[in-house]
């Protein structure tokens, strides 16, 4: 290992290069290894995962209230429990996350641990069970009386607080019981998680299709169509990356994917290096491995020399891998928006033994070829020089072509993904979100003293009432088309001071009353089959809340501001003010946003002080919409910053080879010079071969970026197009990047006066 340190301290430039690519490329493998490992060991949580499912609407695991109640007949299922996600308010109107469950939910997750209490206090709806910190934070106690929505109930146990579970953590658990007569039982979809544990044994087409024969009768007029056109059956251990509505915690299934896939090529970049430079320096330890094999030592003992020579350098990469990781850990978190499972870089024993393993593996890897290469030559010919006249470059001239192919597809990815992102940013809205405050509260108070208030402030203009403001999510409806297919109607319901406020861009205008009328956009009018001719909307099922005449259509405005899945089809409502009971006030500004704010603020509070109003989240219209690609473009520019450090760590490697290429070109160009050449014709001619190289790895690198271009980009709604110049830059950069690195130490060979170079021969 003596004669290994030495070699390394006489060679820092290699010995640089391969350690700040092996370790910075192995901290990443650390963060998305733990990153995968920590969210898949969620779906392992319970030991009873593959025989506990979740029925479901489409996209969604609730159902109805009586729907538990319905199938507890079917020999398959062993029990039933109920859970309704909830959101009970508390104090000054502050909304917890609740959940009400049956006392069989306790059966069915034992993992639940009670501090105080057992699981029998649900059993009553007068009571409820709190979270510990909860119960901490608010200083309650067993006993103590608590309101929630103006109702009073008393603590009877106290819970643990868990965060390694697909269940969200809660403030507070309610009996279902408490709902029992608020909802109707086969009614209010969505509001109730129906949880089945079935006997050992049992298939799953056996439960869907007895499942399936009770949604037939239970929901007779919906099942089969509109939003409830299949059922869907989900195994427990499949919620956590299944994309349904929020209902439980969620991993990212498309993220990890992605990241697994940018991490791998870092690594693959860093061990391409680390090979063509051990490779590339084989020539140099030729003559050590030469003596030691006069000395006795057998081309197996080479061989293993070198391979324990890899694992030990990949092991200090490893550890500052390890530290690299652990200060990097924040950031990843922050970038991928506050992931529902964190990563950690973990120190328990089952992950320091998959520390010891990746390191083997990584050694042994990139130890393996370089190891066949050096133990491949016969000592005698060695000592004679006969070793250099062999070396052809053939093997690093692979590799070389391997870390350009690499450099295109990362270049050509992440220009792809910024151009991307620039264009959801200026993605056309098609109404003005400028100055447009959205005051968002339920209240079944009288609200014209609060409006009066707003009116009053000299910052605002005017004020209209939505419900379902434009640039945010809002409610659908499914109704039929002129087909009579289905459809998914996005609604928005507006008085006429909020619709001439957001200045819609109005493609025709049927001059209907100004209120008790609908406005189409584009998209919409033609998805359900309206033309200049028919524009009836009497067959519609009654889903225009009322309105009986069709206003005109408008451009469509995003109804997705993520811009990923699909885009509904917006339909605006226009009706009076006193029409919308629970909505928006939508106020238009001047001035000073922060002041208009804080004034906006200060009248809502004093009007709220003593009325029972639920706020909801206030802001600026547009904040609101930039905020809802934020988390896409974080994660974006985090797959940025691997492919960054991808693309960095491929330069240094094709700086580290263009040094080894011009010392192997030397005595050729000495021996050219010699008969004429001069150092512009040998420049050129060692460019030259090494930028045929680059347009090797273009030929097989552009395909395969166009490929991943096209699958990146196929799930936006406003996706890039026409991107062809993005692969010309790609490859433009990647030619530039590699004479840039081979350019000076070319000239530098080229220089070298030839008879300096004959005389090492």
């Amino acid at each position: 290992m003596k004669s290994y340190l030495k070699f390394l301290s006489r060679n820092k430039l290699y010995t640089v290069i391969e350690a700040v690519g092996l370790a910075v490329s192995l901290a990443f493998v650390i963060i998305i290894g733990s990153y995968v490992y920590q969210q898949w060991a969620v779906t392992k949580e319970h030991p009873d995962r593959e025989r506990i499912y979740v029925p479901g609407l489409p996209g969604s695991p609730g159902l109805t209230y009586g729907f538990p109640g319905a199938i507890t007949e079917i020999p398959e299922i062993e029990s039933v429990a109920k859970l309704c996600v909830v959101a009970p308010t508390f104090g000054n109107n502050e909304i917890l996350y609740g959940e009400a469950v049956d006392r069989a939910f306790f059966d069915m997750f034992p993992s639940y641990r009670f501090v105080e209490g057992d699981a029998d206090a649900i059993l009553s709806s007068s009571n409820v069970i709190l979270s510990e910190s909860f119960a901490r934070k608010q200083n309650l106690s067993l006993g103590d009386i608590i309101q929630l929505s103006g109702a009073d109930y008393t603590v009877a146990a106290i819970m643990e607080d868990r965060h390694d579970t697909i269940m969200y953590p809660f403030d507070v658990i309610q009996s279902a019981d408490v709902y029992k007569d608020s909802w109707e039982p086969f009614d209010n979809f969505g509001s109730t998680i129906c949880f089945i544990r079935v006997r050992p044994g049992t298939e799953r087409e056996v439960l869907f299709d007895k499942l399936d024969a009770v949604c037939k009768k239970v929901y007779p007029d919906i099942y089969g169509r509109s939003f409830f056109d299949h059922l869907e059956l989900t195994r427990y251990d499949e919620l956590f990356f299944k994309e349904t509505e929020k209902a439980f915690r969620h991993g990212d299934l498309k993220t990890i994917r992605t990241l697994m896939l940018v991490g791998l090529l870092l690594l693959l970049s860093a061990i391409f290096n680390y090979i063509n430079l051990s490779v590339a320096m084989t020539s140099k330890r030729a003559k050590e491995m030469a003596v030691r094999q006069l000395n006795g030592a057998s081309k197996a003992g080479i061989i293993a020399k070198y391979i324990s020579e890899s694992i030990f350098f990949t092991a200090i990469c490893f550890g500052a891998g390890l530290l690299i990781a652990e200060a990097f850990c924040p950031v990843m978190n922050r970038l991928l928006s506050y992931p529902d499972v964190p990563i950690e870089v973990a120190w328990r024993p089952g992950y320091i033994l998959a520390y010891v393993i990746i390191t083997i593996l990584v050694g042994v890897i990139c130890g393996v070829i370089p190891a066949a290469m050096a133990g491949r030559h016969n000592s005698l010919e060695i000592m004679k020089g006969g070793y250099r006249r062999k070396t052809k470059m053939v093997f690093s001239k692979i590799f070389i072509i391997l870390q350009n192919v690499l450099a295109i597809i990362m270049i050509s990815l992440a220009i792809v993904m910024e151009a991307q992102m620039r264009k959801t940013q200026n993605r056309p809205l098609h109404f003005n979100a400028a100055d447009k405050f959205d005051l968002s509260f339920i209240t079944m108070e009288d609200q014209t003293p609060l409006k009066d208030a707003l009116e009053a402030l000299p910052c605002v203009k005017r004020i209209g009432k939505c419900a379902g403001t434009p640039g945010t999510v809002t409610g659908g409806q499914y109704s039929t088309t002129r087909d009579g297919q289905d459809i998914l109607y996005k609604i928005y319901r507006m008085d006429s001071t909020a619709f001439s406020m957001f200045e819609f861009e109005i493609l025709e205008d049927f001059n209907a009353p100004p209120f008790n009328s609908v406005w189409f956009s584009d998209e919409s009018a033609a998805a359900t089959g309206f033309d200049e001719e028919y524009h009836d909307i009497s067959e519609l099922s009654g889903r225009t809340n009322g309105c009986d005449e069709l206003a005109g259509i408008f451009k469509a405005f995003p109804t997705n501001n993520a811009n990923m899945g699909e885009e509904g089809h917006a339909i605006i409502s226009v009706v009076r003010t006193e029409d919308i009971m629970i909505g928006s006030f939508v106020i238009e500004t001047t001035g000073d946003r922060k002041e208009a704010y804080s004034k906006i603020m200060e009248v809502y509070n004093d009007f709220a002080k003593d009325r029972l109003v639920i706020l909801n989240y206030p802001s600026w219209i547009d904040e609101s919409i930039a905020k809802e690609w934020e988390p896409a473009k974080r994660n974006m520019q985090l797959i940025e910053i691997f492919m960054f450090l991808s693309i960095l760590i491929a330069l240094l490697g094709l700086l580290a080879m263009s040094t080894y290429y011009s010392a192997e070109k030397a005595h050729d160009i000495a021996v050219r010079k010699v008969f004429g050449g001069t150092v512009e014709s040998e420049t050129r001619r060692s460019i030259m071969d090494y930028m045929i190289l680059v347009g090797i790895a273009c030929v097989v690198g552009i395909p395969i970026a166009v490929y991943a271009a096209q699958e990146y980009l196929k799930d936006f709604i406003y996706r890039l197009e026409g991107y062809w110049w993005i692969f010309v830059a790609a490859s433009f950069l990647t030619f530039a990047m590699a004479f840039g690195t081979v350019l000076w130490q070319t000239l530098k060979a080229a220089k070298t006066n030839p008879a300096v170079e004959l005389k090492k021969e």
